[in-house]
């Protein structure tokens, strides 16, 4: 029997209705086409108010009495609503059985869980709260408007709890706590986050840790796009299409899948490019090594008190080492946990084995991630470059683990990151990889995803160009350091005393300033500065006493003094008769200025130059060089006040970082000016000629002594960490080891014996980064006090940028809202806002800016003459084009600042809808055309026979290779097959002969349509799809359709996976368990009957409950009859009165028992589709509304 298309037909669920059990199982009535509400009720007053979300389940369903095949079923939109405030969107889950509960399940998990935020909820988030609060650490992204997180209590544990939110809006506050049993301060980030929903359950958070705190009570994770559901809808063709083409132009990709409304939300001082992480290797050497006891165990964590370098970490217990690769932890292959890197923080998963107390021998090389304005490019994305596989050089080159690579397919951006070895993954593997060379900053990408015409690739990265390490440094002895009770210290008068092991001890000075006997060090006689060095380390709390003479010195100061013919300056003293080693002399001086916008000078204080009197009459620097005299008798000083000494210069280069096409096949490389090295040079100081000039001198006349004691406690001790320069320190990069004890920096407070189990450790000092020194207030009494350096990393200079490419947090953003500022390398300002059209426009400043996708791109410097420029650093012959050069202007990237109005979307209230806006994108589209899907253009024309037509009458509809034609009167009622022949070649109609028109009103109207079924090989975010084979028929815009089509394919009743079990476990498998019965059914001669219209999708088990009597049970259906193995088993379907399936009698054979069971299955010919109505806030545009799904396949002729 032929498949006719009345047997095609939509048969309804079992509820039409928006409540959780909406949906369900097939039925047997049919939805008419053309009947009002057959589908989906009217709409509401409230409805086009407020937006709301109908989804109706029903059934393509083939209704024959044979299993003859429909192939090559597929469903689609034929015309979308005829509102433009309401859209259609079908989707399946392939479930027969679900309800809308089950369907909203799926089309919510368009987000999923994503890997653990960097911070930890503040306190307890209650419910009903609009706002949450993070604490995080200070180098740790915001979250961004729009963003997605999601907050689980009690996370893997039976009463876990979650919930989505998304983020409206977001401030941050720097603020210092302290708790107790922690001496000092530290600082994080408080994070609120406006959130569009309530919470609706209540989170537990945290308190603030100065430490990291693996485990919490609320997760807070990140959101990743699983877009678990296919969607399917139809949109208008743009351009016309012309017989041939492979590519048309639709008006979009995306249906509205749930109502928003937009809102602005300003976002403001927020810093271009953003900060970044990068690591750097702080020490040198050997790895470092310890060992401990501490657990390691699942869900525990191993602290290293440091950070550390990717590849280097091994974690020894006996025979088995557990090893770091790109974050993971590894253990004889299997992954056993992660590393974070920068926190040397190990955390160990299910997987690990639990190895209690034994002993662990710890190694690793260790670094430090300093926060900092990251660098960035791009690669900006056209049709004649868009493809899957992208190079890049990037300069200065990445540093391990600070790479991100950010592309955008169809309007969602999808992140590439480096796990340490260069190795760029995303969290799905789907998202592409990459490979980074980090020696010549060379990257190799592939995109899991075609990049969006006029979009960008952008690349930030964290360069270690600016730092330098320090840890090969060796470091001076601790000292006491104390200034005494007085000044003018005579000399060869202080002695020093103290006990030690029972005995007294003794120093003194020897009147050159030196402290000899049981002690060594130095004491300044005019400043009565001490500086006591040791043999061992002393008791905490050891007195020394101190007895000396005295005498109170003098100071005069000489303003802008004038210099004598050679150079010198000379001044004469009020006093005479000077006391040797008591004259210190200081005066200022100034480095020659230089001044250049294209290169940054590193900032650098102008010197002050002191020197001492030898008590020979000569006046000496620190380094002992000769810098001027002293006459004792007549108190006259002459000083050489000028001189040279090292400051910091920096070294810039072209680099090129990628090429691309100038439009005539030229390919082009793409420079920038760029940081290469930091030196040191040797610059001269002159002492100033104007009246700035200044001699100051301290000096001690032969005047009287008294005699004067003190006493110098032993505590603190005081550790130059930078004794040999002034580079500042980098935060969290110091380890030393001291008596014994090794000692780590957090934020300017030294800790010793970290506890791996839980990084915390003993409070010992302080750091000052900006002096370098060290203040030891907790020590092994009796140890060595030379320290030994194991990492140490340190800064000189702001990092500069040419260009800059970031993107908002948040897109899109309002046109001229997006405002940038910043300071030039010399210190002069720029500020500038964006044109209506995008453009960034200024003197010095040229750019771009993508309103819907909110990516910026900016150029500092402007084209200049070429010539007259040849002998300027960053001149290149090269690079002249027209008489003209690009001038690089560079700008100091941690002041460039925006600020940019990002639209953001209203979600409803999840209740009322009954599905969560918030797991779906935040502007409530969805992509209906993806590549791969197949698509149908279409275009469908009317044309209508004269009134008073005659019998056999024609009509050429004009066009040929129809796809579809009816004859529908002057009401849309369809004329009877019957009274109407087509011939789809040709494209004509013809009314029957003879002809009865009863029942039907003139004029009559032939609804006829052409069309084109094709793979799309790619889709565009711009609504520009490719076709995998080209077009039969010429397309006009103006009634053309583009639709995706939700692919069924062959549709047929069968049955299958017929097995029999001994006993009836209540198990649905569709694999035996246990034994198999003796007895079997014989489907093999008297195989089960089955029928297109009654079948149900459904598993049967017929359970015996005698040897010859069974009942039978569906999983979803329940006991719905009984039987016996004499007559012929055929249970009715109370849909329509046929048997479900017809077993014959003849096949049972002999041996069943109480107790066996024949499973098999049913397989229907119909198939669930999910129909989504959304009503967008509207006020209604016709009274009646309609659209056509059409449900479409093959038979044989």
């Amino acid at each position: 029997m032929t498949i006719l298309s009345g047997d095609i037909v939509l048969l309804a669920s079992q509820r039409l209705v928006d409540t959780d059990d909406g949906g369900g199982r097939i039925t047997g009535r049919e939805i008419i086409s053309g009947n009002h509400n057959s589908l989906f009720p009217d709409v509401s007053d409230m409805d086009r108010a407020y937006g709301t979300v109908n989804m109706r389940k029903a059934f393509l369903a083939v209704q024959t009495d044979d299993t003859d095949t429909y192939y090559g079923a597929n469903a689609m939109v034929l015309l979308p609503p005829s509102d433009p405030s309401v859209n259609l969107t079908l989707m399946t889950t392939k479930d027969h059985n679900d309800t809308r509960g089950n369907a909203r399940n799926t089309l919510e998990r368009y987000q999923a869980r994503g890997p653990k935020w960097q911070g930890v909820l503040y306190d307890t988030q209650l419910e009903g709260q609009r706002a949450i609060r993070i604490l995080q650490r200070v180098e740790v992204r915001l979250p961004e408007v729009g963003e997605v997180l999601v907050l689980v209590g009690n996370e893997g544990k039976g009463n876990e709890v979650e919930q989505y939110v998304r983020v409206d809006r977001v401030t941050a506050e720097l603020r210092k706590f302290g708790v107790a049993g922690y001496q000092g301060e530290f600082t994080r980030n408080v994070v609120t986050c406006v959130i569009t929903d309530p919470l609706r359950h209540t989170f537990e958070g945290e308190q603030p840790s100065p430490y990291d705190q693996a485990t919490t009570k609320t997760t807070l994770r990140e959101t990743v796009v699983a877009d678990a559901a296919n969607y399917f809808s139809t949109t208008k063709l743009v351009a016309d299409a012309a017989l041939g083409a492979m590519r048309v132009q639709a008006k979009t990709i995306f249906t509205q899948l749930v109502p928003s409304a937009r809102s602005e939300t300003p976002v403001v001082d927020l810093t271009a490019a953003g900060e970044l992480g990068a690591l750097l290797e702080s020490g040198v050497g050997s790895p470092h090594t310890f060992t401990t006891t501490s657990p390691v165990s699942p869900s525990q964590g191993l602290f290293l008190g440091i950070g550390a370098m990717p590849g280097s970490v091994s974690v020894t217990i006996g025979a088995a080492v557990i090893t770091d690769k790109g974050g993971e932890l590894f253990l004889v292959g299997t992954v056993v946990g992660a590393i974070d890197y920068g926190r040397g923080l190990l955390t160990f998963n299910s997987q690990c084995p639990n190895y209690g107390a034994a002993s662990k021998t710890v190694s690793f090389r260790p670094a430090v991630m300093p926060s900092r304005i990251a660098d960035t490019a791009q690669i900006q994305i056209a049709a004649n470059n868009r493809g899957y596989a992208y190079t890049a050089t990037l300069q200065p080159t990445p540093c391990p683990g600070s790479l991100t690579v950010s592309y955008l397919a169809q309007g969602k951006w999808y992140d590439l990151k480096d796990n340490g070895r260069g190795e760029l993954f995303g969290q799905d593997k789907s998202y592409g990889s990459g490979l980074l060379n980090f020696t010549t900053g060379s990257v190799v990408l592939t995109l899991g995803a075609l990049p969006d015409v006029n979009s960008s690739i952008m690349f930030s990265w964290g360069t270690k160009v600016s730092y330098l390490n320090r840890a090969s440094m060796v470091l001076d002895p601790v000292q006491l350091s104390h200034k005494l009770a007085h000044e003018g210290i005579t000399p060869n008068s202080l002695t020093m005393t103290w006990q030690a092991g029972g005995a007294t001890k003794t120093a003194i000075d020897n009147g050159a300033g030196q402290l000899t006997g049981d002690a060594t060090g130095t004491i300044n006689y005019v400043t009565g500065d001490l500086a006591l060095r040791v043999a061992t380390l002393p008791d905490g709390g050891q007195e020394y006493q101190v007895v000396y003479q005295y005498g109170d010195p003098d100071t005069q100061r000489f303003d802008y003094p004038a210099r004598n013919p050679d150079g010198t300056i000379t001044m004469q003293l009020t006093k005479q008769n000077l006391t040797p080693r008591m004259v210190s002399v200081r005066w200022n001086a100034l480095y020659e200025e230089v001044k250049d916008d294209t290169e940054l000078v590193i900032a650098h204080h102008d010197p002050i130059i002191s020197v001492r009197d030898n008590g020979a009459g000569k006046l000496l620097d620190a380094a002992g060089v000769e810098r001027g005299t002293v006459n004792y008798t007549t108190g006259q000083i002459t000083i050489k006040p000028d001189g040279q000494g090292g400051i910091p210069k920096t070294r810039y280069e072209w680099r090129t970082i990628g090429t691309y096409g100038d439009g005539h096949g030229n390919t082009i490389a793409r420079q920038r000016w760029t940081l290469v090295e930091i030196y040191y040079v040797q610059a001269a100081y002159l002492f100033p000629v104007d009246d700035s000039g200044w001699v100051e001198v301290e000096y001690r006349s032969n005047n009287a002594s008294s005699a004067g004691q003190d006493t110098v406690t032993a505590t603190p001790l005081v550790l130059d960490i930078t004794p040999r320069n002034g580079e500042a320190i980098l935060a969290n990069s110091v380890r030393f080891a001291l008596g014994g004890s090794v000692y780590v920096d957090r934020q300017g407070i030294l800790y010793r014996n970290i506890d791996p189990a839980t990084g915390a450790g003993e409070q010992a000092g302080t750091l000052d980064y900006a002096t370098g020194k060290a203040t030891v207030t907790v020590w092994n009494p009796g140890a060595a006090p030379v320290p030994a350096l194991s990492s140490l990393v340190t800064s000189l200079v702001a990092q500069t940028v040419d260009e800059v490419t970031f993107r908002t947090p948040g897109a899109p953003i309002a046109p001229s809202s997006l405002y940038l500022s910043g300071n030039t390398a010399d210190g002069r300002r720029f500020e500038v806002t964006a044109n209506g059209d995008g453009t960034i426009t200024s003197q010095d400043v040229t750019g771009k800016v993508d309103y819907q996708t909110g990516v910026v791109s900016v150029r500092f410097g402007r084209l200049v003459t070429a010539a007259g420029n040849e002998g300027k650093p960053w001149f290149d012959p090269d690079m002249v084009v027209d008489g003209k050069i690009w001038r690089p202007l560079s700008v100091v990237a941690d002041t460039i600042r925006f600020n940019a109005v990002v639209y953001s979307y209203l979600p409803l209230d999840a209740d009322l809808i009954k599905l969560d806006p918030v797991r779906l994108p935040s502007d409530g589209r969805v992509p209906f055309i993806r590549k791969g899907y197949i698509v149908v253009v279409h275009s469908t024309k009317r044309s209508a026979f004269p009134v008073g037509v005659q019998a056999g009458q024609q009509l050429n509809t004009g066009r040929e290779r129809l796809a579809y034609c009816r004859v529908e009167d002057k009401n849309g009622k369809e004329l009877a097959p019957q009274l109407y022949s087509v011939n789809m070649n040709s494209g004509m109609v013809t009314l029957a002969s003879p002809l009865s028109l009863t029942g039907y009103v003139e004029p009559l109207t032939v609804v006829h349509r052409v069309e084109d079924m094709s793979l799309a090989t790619d889709v565009e975010i711009s609504g520009r799809i490719t076709l995998a084979r080209p077009l039969s028929h010429n397309y006009e815009a103006a009634d053309t359709l583009v639709s995706s089509a939700l692919i069924i394919g062959d549709l047929w009743a069968r049955y299958g996976a017929l097995f029999d079990q001994r006993t009836w476990t209540n198990n649905w498998s569709d694999f035996l368990i246990g034994d198999p019965c003796t007895a079997e059914y014989n489907d093999t001669d008297f195989p089960i009957v089955v029928t297109n219209r009654a079948t149900l999708q459904e598993r049967w088990a017929i359970i015996f409950q005698t040897t010859t009597t069974f009942i039978l049970v569906g999983e979803h259906v329940g006991q719905i009859a009984v039987g016996d193995v004499n007559t012929d088993f055929a249970p009715i379907n109370p849909n329509n009165g046929q048997p479900y399936f017809r077993l014959d009698r003849r096949g049972w054979g002999a041996g069943w028992a109480a107790g066996n069971v024949l499973r098999f299955n049913t397989y229907a010919a119909n198939y669930p589709i999910w129909f989504i109505r959304t009503i967008l806030q509207s006020v209604a545009a016709v009274d009646t509304d309609r659209f056509e799904a059409q449900l479409r396949g093959n038979v044989n002729r």
